[in-house]
């Protein structure tokens, strides 16, 4: 089954269950909200491929709610200073991710909470980078009450990779991703506060490693573990990013005898200031 067959019957699922409910007088748009920021970013000994690289990027994040749509995503425009020094200068320069998930609770109009799990959705996902990635996630999603950290997002879906740099796993879908994420605030000044906030994710059972074995993982795992301070307008922050085989590049492999290691295993740091509009 190809990408076109399973958005139309996405769609045709979408669609059959928002028009069909009956929402009984309630107001699905009741808690709408909204968000936007923009991040100056430095990050140092980042992995978003074979190699390390460090870069100051501008990122135009947002995020809310829509009724039955929980939505979340950014821009990133990198070598944002122009700066001849950057291990990203003349090359790509952009990358974006769209998060829509759509809450099965407000298609039903009914609490379909389970113990813990709080919100049920039908969770996608789009990725583009500026050169030949193009990937779109489909799956599960739900919000989950977690001691301490409180509501945390988890998504499981599959990958469907549109453009993926000319490898073997082009127009297909390839393997599953585990996804968390979370905020958490949790020392206060008045208005002011610090949280703890980040993500994670886990790409796993992947054939790409197959044809491609040399130098491709069945997995890659990523997560950042980030401290902010918070006022109304403007935040501050720092985060550790720990890479495990990023975008499934074997760490310290190479792409022929001989040639230069991969380097996609270790830490990164990320330092940020924050407008929040």
């Amino acid at each position: 089954m190809d990408l076109r067959a399973v958005i139309v019957i996405f769609l045709m699922m979408f669609s059959s269950l928002s028009f069909a409910v009956d929402y009984k007088g309630g107001d699905i748009h009741e808690n709408d909200s909204k968000w936007m920021n923009a991040n100056l970013y430095h990050g140092l000994n980042q992995r978003g491929g074979p190699f390390k690289f460090t870069d100051t990027y501008l990122e135009l994040e947002f995020g809310g709610r829509s009724g039955i749509i929980d939505y979340y995503g950014y821009v990133d425009f990198l070598d944002i200073l122009n700066d001849s020094q950057s291990d990203k200068h003349d090359a790509d320069n952009s990358f974006a991710k769209v998060d829509l998930r759509f809450s099965l609770d407000a298609m039903f109009k009914k609490d379909l909470a389970l113990g813990a799990i709080k919100e049920w959705y039908i969770a996608t996902e789009y990725m583009d980078g500026d050169g030949a990635l193009r990937v779109f996630w489909l799956g599960l999603g739900t919000d989950v009450e977690v001691p301490w950290l409180g509501l945390v997002g988890f998504n499981v879906q599959t990958r469907y990779y549109m453009e993926n740099f000319g490898a073997s796993n082009e127009e297909k879908f390839d393997g599953l991703v585990l996804h968390v994420n979370w905020f958490k605030p949790f020392v206060f000044f008045d208005k002011d506060f610090i949280s703890f906030q980040g993500y994670a994710d886990y790409e796993f059972l992947s054939e790409l490693n197959k044809p491609e074995a040399s130098y491709y993982s069945d997995d890659s795992f990523q997560t950042y573990l980030g401290f902010w301070f918070h006022s109304k307008r403007y935040a501050v922050g720092y985060g550790a990013k720990f890479y495990k085989n990023m975008t499934q590049f074997k760490d310290e492999a190479s792409f022929f005898p001989g040639g230069p290691k991969f380097d996609t295993t270790g830490v990164g740091h990320y330092f940020n200031v924050t407008y929040k509009f």
